[in-house]
């Protein structure tokens, strides 16, 4: 029982962190391409370490992506009637290159698995 208290606690403060350090990179003057750096490597990074600790459900990482495409489009960043999977396409086929936190997870999981089998 206070396991989930707990891990709901830790999502909710590690969303908070990763909308945070969104916004702060939003407010800045850097181009489109730099923007998109600083969020996977400085915001993305937030949720990363929590990866395979935190249990997260694909609802609540797919609410994240929300907020964050929410945010992208208050800061001009995003037009709202385009297209969400314009976000996490390679950057060579048309895309923003953002990365995509439900991959990102399963990505994590799995080399956690893979390096505790190891050991």
């Amino acid at each position: 029982m206070q396991s989930k208290q707990i891990d709901a606690q830790m999502k909710q403060k590690l969303d908070e962190e990763h909308l945070n350090h969104t916004k702060s990179i939003l407010k800045t003057k850097l181009n489109g391409k730099n923007k998109i750096k600083a969020i996977n490597t400085y915001a993305t990074s937030v949720l990363t370490f929590s990866f395979g600790i935190v249990k997260w459900k694909p609802t609540d990482l797919v609410n994240l992506q929300t907020k964050t495409r929410k945010l992208l489009t208050r800061y001009r960043f995003h037009h709202p009637r385009a297209a969400k999977e314009r976000l996490t396409l390679p950057r060579q086929m048309g895309g923003r290159s953002l990365t995509d936190v439900t991959r990102l997870q399963d990505k994590q999981v799995k080399l956690l698995q893979i390096y505790f089998l190891n050991k």
